[in-house]
């Protein structure tokens, strides 16, 4: 039997070999992709976005898309990128805090007191851009480039056993990470800093009492089938993702014309990612879990919401705190740009509410119109 380290270098070699067999006035590039291949951005997006980078470039830029991981994991994405085993995939901050710190900051800043998806998400990527100059400088030291990226719904509990109160989460094995981790630790729980795609082996084999995630997650990772409790209170919304994380020396190989076809797409995939995933396909996820798998939403005792208003208080001193010890010389700048950045986005949310056409509006006259792609 072929073991799956082989197959993971066999599937790499021919990626690598796609790439070398295509003539110089065409590209073939791959996205790596460490979720299911029925994960939402995955089964609905991707193909739609490269069948579009496809047609608007006469044929001469090809995306081929690799899920479920067997190419790059959550955490070796990054790598994966810097060294063009893939040409972009999927990058999450906070499983590698050591290496983008600043992006950290901004992931790690846990939004409390509201589940606005579209103002989160905007606001994340304003800062990024705009504000977080050291995210900037941290993306292009990995040999890449951030082209979009979201914001989750806030995030639900969801337990193997009844969770109901804050006596409930002592010695609970939760998987959190960056800010949320924090967040669980003061209430006496456990945090487990795995990925998505590790918690679904961990809730199997009694790893993990708990995963943090929002609901949709249930229905295309499989939690549901081995955690059957919800607490129904959000707490919390966390980003960006880095949906469309781009090799360098691949980017530099398009045309100006082909740079902006991509950027273009990647704003498209964000807010359809935020509008579609996040908050639609999001409440559809909690109510066929709940029909087909037998998950129960169960309503906390009013001392869970210590949960979320103990951590808003101490939550910018203890993230400023992080930020040094990785060397930041201002974190708190980060933060308090975001802070102000989702007030802004709060603002124009309501006139966008779930319209993602308005949506790309938005974000391409409040951000992406202002990026020069020739200077990315």
């Amino acid at each position: 039997m072929t073991s799956p380290r082989s197959l993971t270098f066999a599937t790499a070699a021919l990626a690598a070999g796609l790439i070398a067999a295509q003539p110089a006035a065409s590209q073939e590039f791959v996205f790596g992709s460490w979720t299911p291949a029925r994960e939402y951005q995955n089964a609905k997006l991707m193909p739609v976005m490269f069948k579009n980078i496809s047609d608007k470039t006469g044929g001469k830029i090809k995306w081929t898309l690799v899920p479920g991981g067997q190419l790059v994991d959550g955490k070796t994405t990054f790598t994966g990128v810097k060294d063009g085993l893939i040409q972009a995939g999927l990058a999450i901050p906070t499983y590698v805090p050591n290496t983008v710190p600043a992006m950290f900051m901004i992931y790690s800043t846990v939004v409390l007191g509201h589940n606005d998806v579209v103002a989160a998400s905007g606001a994340a990527l304003e800062t990024m851009y705009f504000n977080c100059p050291e995210c900037l400088e941290e993306i292009k030291k990995l040999n890449a480039i951030a082209l979009g990226g979201w914001t989750s719904s806030a995030y639900l509990l969801n337990c193997t056993t009844p969770v109901k109160s804050l006596a409930d989460l002592k010695g609970k094995r939760i998987r959190a990470t960056g800010g949320n981790a924090e967040m669980f630790k003061m209430q006496g729980a456990v945090p487990v800093g795995a990925t998505l795609v590790e918690a679904v082996s961990l809730l199997q084999r009694g790893g993990l009492d708990c995963q943090h995630g929002i609901a949709d997650w249930m229905r295309t990772f499989g939690y549901a089938d081995f955690a059957k409790y919800v607490v129904d209170m959000p707490l919390g919304l966390t980003g960006p993702a880095l949906g469309f994380f781009m090799n360098r020396d691949a980017w530099n190989k398009l045309t100006p014309e082909q740079k902006k076809i991509h950027l273009d797409e990647a704003v498209r995939l964000s807010a359809e990612m935020a509008i579609g995933n996040f908050i639609v396909a999001n409440e559809e996820g909690l109510n066929t879990v709940v029909k087909d798998k037998g998950v129960q939403v169960i309503k906390p005792d009013p001392d869970f919401e210590r949960v979320v208003t103990d951590y808003q208080k101490v939550q910018r001193e203890k993230n400023v705190e992080v930020g040094k010890s990785f060397g930041l010389k201002d974190p708190g700048a980060i933060i308090d740009a975001y802070e102000k950045n989702i007030e802004k986005w709060r603002k124009l949310s309501p006139e966008i509410g779930r319209d993602v056409n308005k949506y790309i509006e938005a974000l391409n006259r409040e951000i992406f119109s202002k990026l020069d792609v020739n200077k990315m």
